[in-house]
């Protein structure tokens, strides 16, 4: 009797908040601006918001990666399509302009057999290679430095399953390499770790000249950028409708068929709501490194590197002599929330704190800067590509939960692909059209995914 009390109670308290809190009042959030250290580097002008109703072929929502290589990689395939982007901010103002610098190959973890887990991985390798080329063709510097990276193992009971992830890898063609405890601190200069897998392709990007690199393709094939320029709504047709807010006023767009290019920020467009989930996380730079430091960090390699923690912490090292860190923290809010509401300034000594474990030589070292990033994270941890609607005109590359620099590009030519009729490759890996598994609705994915967050910070520290 009393435990049908309790959970009488209990299951009163959770509607009762339920309806008390669904009955709040909704509001429009606003987009915050970049203010990560890439966008310090004032690399690109604004382009203008739009000002006038339009009829195009494809219209893009979103201008991340995934947008604008979308929007270059349809022209480039169909020069006659009127393509434009809608970007509520300015270019990278979500994720693809706030991440740690990162760019990796597409691992799989779960696989079917070798050459699918070798086919997938190679797809993702030569997309690094056409942002290489793309880069060169176009004469554009973004800092890509494809020399590698490492993720590295915490946990001396993990090493085991690293090895023989190495093995299978290796056995489908793929050249990891598994580092002992004494060549990682070689490799990295931290004994931190009790081990490694390298990935010989890999490396680390400047965030936000990578974005005016995909930027400057995409005009250059005829493509039509509208920053400052947020789809409020759209409707679905053979005639896609969207409502387009600039300047104040409301513009109607016409589009045969769009993409959703928006990762994080899906669920304000009011589709996906319950399966993709945004996160916050944060990162920091340190001021430059002085020669004398550098010498004894004895970080020879250079190579970034990100652990097998839960909430992982990632590292870079930039051309300039700057540590890119991240990792240790995710925050989310109610009703997918896209303002940070938490204390950066914790977040920052907790950052630094770690920083100086893995590398004791650099106490007393400060942050330039630290900033706020919004991730598009899945139940399954999964991302996915394809498209989808009654009219199968409503394409989407998202979901990225993390790993997005290079996958994200990618997904663009997947979409190109998919547009035309043309075989990619990438539908034969699971990521392809894959249907994400609902997140609990609210309450419970408020109250679950931070009770979660709290179990996963206790145990990377147990």
């Amino acid at each position: 009797m009393k435990k049908s009390f309790l959970f009488l109670s209990i299951s009163s308290l959770v509607i009762f908040a339920s309806l008390f809190l669904s009955c709040q009042k909704v509001y429009i959030e606003k987009f915050s601006d970049n203010d990560s250290y890439w966008a310090k580097t004032k690399t690109m002008s604004v382009n203008p918001a739009l000002n006038t109703d339009l009829k195009v072929d494809v219209a893009i929502i979103g201008g991340g990666y995934t947008g604008l290589s979308s929007a270059y990689h349809l022209a480039k395939m169909n020069p006659d399509l009127k393509i434009v982007v809608f970007e509520a901010k300015t270019l990278g103002s979500g994720a693809s302009g706030r991440h740690g610098g990162m760019v990796l190959s597409s691992l799989l973890d779960e696989y079917s057999d070798n050459e699918t887990f070798k086919w997938t991985y190679d797809l993702s390798v030569n997309n690094m290679k056409f942002i290489d080329s793309l880069s060169e063709a176009l004469n554009m510097e973004c800092n890509l430095v494809l020399n590698g990276y490492c993720e590295t193992i915490f946990r001396e009971d993990d090493v085991k399953e690293y090895k023989e992830y190495v093995q299978e890898a290796n056995q489908a063609g793929i050249p990891l390499e598994f580092w002992d405890k004494q060549k990682t601190k070689e490799k990295l200069g931290t004994d931190l770790y009790y081990g490694a897998m390298y990935d010989p392709n890999g490396g680390s990007v400047h965030a936000v000249k990578l974005i005016k690199l995909l930027k400057t393709a995409a005009e250059n094939e005829g493509v039509v950028i509208y920053e400052n320029s947020p789809v409020v709504s759209f409707s679905e047709g053979e005639i896609i409708k969207l409502s387009v807010e600039a300047n104040e006023r409301n513009f109607k767009v016409e589009a045969n068929n769009i993409v959703v290019a928006t990762n994080a920020y899906t669920s304000k467009l009011g589709i996906l709501k319950n399966k993709i989930m945004p996160v916050h996380t944060q990162v920091a730079v340190t001021e430059p490194l002085t020669q004398a430091q550098l010498d004894t960090l004895n970080w020879e390699s250079r190579l970034p590197f990100y652990d097998s923690r839960i909430m992982l912490f990632h590292l870079v090292l930039t051309p300039d002599n700057r540590i890119v860190v991240g990792g240790g923290n995710v925050d989310t809010y109610w009703n997918n929330g896209l303002e940070y509401k938490g204390n950066i300034s914790r977040v920052s000594d907790m950052m630094l704190d770690e920083l100086v474990i893995m590398f004791p030589e650099l106490k007393g070292i400060k942050f330039e800067y630290v900033w706020n990033g919004i991730l598009g994270t899945t139940f399954d941890e999964v991302a996915t590509v394809g498209v989808m609607g009654d009219n199968k005109n409503i394409y989407y590359g998202l979901a990225y939960n993390g790993h997005g620099v290079n996958q994200s590009i990618m997904f663009g030519n997947v979409i190109a692909h998919l547009y035309g009729g043309k075989y990619h490759g990438w539908e034969d890996s699971e990521n392809y059209g894959y249907e994400l598994s609902k997140i609990p609705p609210e309450p419970f994915k408020f109250i679950g995914s931070n009770m979660f967050f709290k179990y996963w910070k206790w145990k990377d520290r147990h």
